[in-house]
């Protein structure tokens, strides 16, 4: 044994380290790659389902890995509407509106009479700064699902985020008529009544948000905010100016800026259709009276016109 033992064993000494090579890096090795940090498998655990682990990462606020953990998911599952909640919202997250918007539309295209769909595609328009679309989808939102406060506060929120005070006051008094137990919905309310100019009421209902719960963070940021903008309130006219200042602070920017003009120039294309359809029709009806002679190429250049009009009209400005 003795001359042979001394080869053997250093064959096990070199065929140690590639052992040690495969072996699970514990979480010090994993740090010393080059100065990167090696990820985890975002593999959900043994009895979760990868939504929970989206939900897990969400709360830790970890949106780019759920856009990693799902991305391959809805794509061999494309009818997973949760999945594809859950990637719209970490979208926003990361403030990419338009993912959002992509994720929102396909769980709507999948489940068209989801109210929970309607409220991630009201979120991404709002993120856009697509507010006229974001009120009727919350809107609808709302009709598919009367009473739950999640979609009448998103109906609130945008309406805020457009400048309608009025209407999210209106709208939000009746929602918490209706499910004043929901602290979020009391929140938005105070906001809006805020920015309409009651700041008494507006502290009743943050108050109530956090009687509803002690901990709510946006209840507290939201009485923070009431007493900041009332430091400079000394009189009535004072307190209008503060009012319009806060609900000035509630919009969002609207980078739509461009939707304006595409509305003008779809609007422009829409009557310019409408005058030359009708001028295809005049024609037509003189020349079958026999009161003029239309040569051909007048009915053609009309017609041709008019449907030019009206696909450049449907083109300028898309709808969901």
């Amino acid at each position: 044994m003795g001359a042979g033992a001394v080869p053997v064993q250093e064959k096990e000494e070199e065929a140690q380290p590639e052992r040690n090579a495969l072996a699970p890096r514990s979480d010090a090795d994993a740090t010393d790659l080059g100065g990167v940090t090696q990820q985890p498998l975002l593999d959900p655990p043994a009895g979760r389902t990868i939504l929970d682990e989206a939900d897990d990462l969400l709360a830790r606020g970890r949106a780019g890995d759920v856009v990693d953990l799902l991305a391959a998911h809805v794509g061999r599952a494309p009818q997973d509407v949760p999945a594809w909640h859950r990637m719209a919202r970490a979208r926003l997250e990361l403030g990419d509106a338009r993912g959002a918007m992509h994720a929102a539309w396909a769980a709507w295209q999948q489940d068209p009479d989801g109210a929970e769909s309607l409220f991630w595609i009201s979120e991404a328009c709002t993120a856009s700064g697509d507010h006229a679309e974001a009120i009727e989808t919350a809107a609808n939102a709302c009709r598919q699902d009367p009473g739950n406060p999640r979609y009448g506060n998103r109906l609130g929120e945008a309406q805020l985020a457009d400048g309608r005070v009025g209407d999210a006051v209106a709208g939000l008094q009746i929602a918490v008529e209706m499910a004043g137990y929901d602290a979020d919905l009391q929140v938005t309310y105070a906001l809006a009544l805020f920015a309409a100019g009651r700041p008494l009421t507006a502290r009743e209902a943050a108050g109530r948000a956090l009687a509803i719960d002690p901990g709510h963070e946006k209840a507290r940021k939201a009485i923070a905010r009431f007493e900041t903008a009332m430091r400079g309130v000394t009189d009535a006219p004072s307190l209008a100016v503060a009012a319009d200042e806060f609900a000035e602070s509630l919009r969002t920017n609207k980078v739509h800026n461009g939707a304006k003009v595409r509305d003008a120039f779809a609007y422009t294309m829409r009557v310019s259709f409408v005058w030359f359809f009708s001028a295809f029709l005049g024609v037509g009806a003189l020349d079958i009276m026999g009161l003029v002679t239309v040569p051909d190429g007048i009915y053609v250049t009309l017609l041709c016109a008019a449907g030019m009009f009206a696909l450049v009209a449907r083109l300028a400005r898309p709808r969901l």
